[in-house]
């Protein structure tokens, strides 16, 4: 549920606009600008989907780098929910009024578009409101000299105890729910471990297991990670063997868009290979170094934690083949493939 929103109350402001004066509004919205600054939760979109949905209310992009009003939006995570906030700042940097959202269900796409919604009302408003000033001076007769001023009456002093008057609400100002700054993007650390099975990596498809550790800022993170597998044997046609076991340590590089996120991936380890059923077998151990991409799903599951399915592509950097008797059993391939699925916790 949203807080200090509501989608019906929106609609209503909107139309109670337009019915009151809708040539001015929009006549007149397109002179108003502001200055956008943005900064969201990883899973979040980006700030160009944020003004789509501005301008796509309002028939025209009202955001410029010059110009003299400033809006600042942000969401930052808070458990299995998210919580925005929108403060509007005047041309010397002052505060001028802040609105803040919440969504408890955890979809950062829904909340977004509400804040964008919100935004571009305020647009309209503060844009009437200057059209409505700007017409008043165009009307205005010549100054005529100002009367005499009235001999001013004492002034009252409150009694002790009692509340002060509080002064009229400024259409300018969103809300002011809370002055404090709002909470600039950090850093979250994740753990996490989870199966796998790749395929091109040993004479047969084998299963594996990893563990990883994730740093992650507003969009980007770096991810640190181990595996290591079950053995997975080739075989000749009289039985005689070879079993592969890996060992392998990655490092990744990824970006994520809303739950979606990009990886580029590194690993390198080793690959013990062991000859079964022959009469004198032996074992070595050679190196496996490869890098690709990664392309995973990822879904919240309550307050911390969340699952991610992925799926990789990797270029195998060092070839060689393994021979049993002096008989070629396995040549590694160019290409391997590895589909897996993770649990994590975040610390935030």
């Amino acid at each position: 549920m949203i807080a200090g929103y509501s989608g019906p109350l929106i609609g209503v402001g909107a139309l109670c606009l337009c019915l009151l004066n809708p040539a001015r509004v929009w006549a007149n919205t397109p002179g108003y600008a502001v200055t956008l600054e943005y900064a969201s939760a990883p899973s979040c979109p980006g700030a160009a989907a944020l003004e789509a949905v501005v301008v796509a209310r309002l028939g025209y992009d009202p955001f410029s780098n010059d110009a003299p009003h400033h809006v600042f939006l942000s969401i930052v995570p808070n458990g299995a929910s998210f919580d925005g906030r929108i403060e509007w700042r005047d041309a010397e940097g002052k505060w001028a009024g802040d609105r803040t959202f919440s969504m408890a269900s955890g979809d950062c796409l829904r909340l977004t578009r509400t804040m964008g919604l919100a935004l571009a009302v305020q647009i309209q408003l503060l844009a009437a409101q200057g059209a409505v000033i700007a017409d008043d001076r165009e009307r205005a007769p010549e100054a005529e000299p100002p009367p005499k001023p009235a001999a001013k009456p004492p002034e009252s002093k409150p009694d002790a105890g009692s509340t002060p008057p509080r002064p009229k609400d400024d259409p300018r100002i969103v809300s002011a729910e809370s002055r404090s700054p709002p909470a600039g993007s950090r850093l979250v650390f994740a753990i996490g471990a989870g199966p796998s099975i790749g395929i091109g990596m040993a004479p047969s498809p084998i299963p594996l297991g990893r563990v990883f550790g994730v740093l992650a800022g507003q969009h980007a993170s770096l991810e640190l990670g181990a595996e290591v597998s079950l053995p997975a044997t080739a075989r000749r046609a009289d039985g005689a063997g070879i079993s592969a076991r890996l060992l392998l340590l990655s490092v990744a590089g990824c970006e994520a868009i809303e739950r979606w996120n990009g990886c580029l991936v590194l690993k390198a380890g080793e690959v013990s290979l062991a000859g079964e059923d022959i009469d004198r077998p032996t074992s070595t151990r050679l190196p496996l170094v490869d890098a690709g991409v990664r392309v995973g799903f990822s879904q919240p599951l309550g307050a911390h934690a969340f699952v991610n399915a992925h799926a990789e592509g990797l270029a195998i950097l060092t070839r060689w083949t393994a021979s049993l008797d002096d008989v070629p059993v396995w040549t590694v391939p160019r290409f391997a493939l590895a589909l897996g699925i993770d649990l994590g916790v975040w610390f935030r």
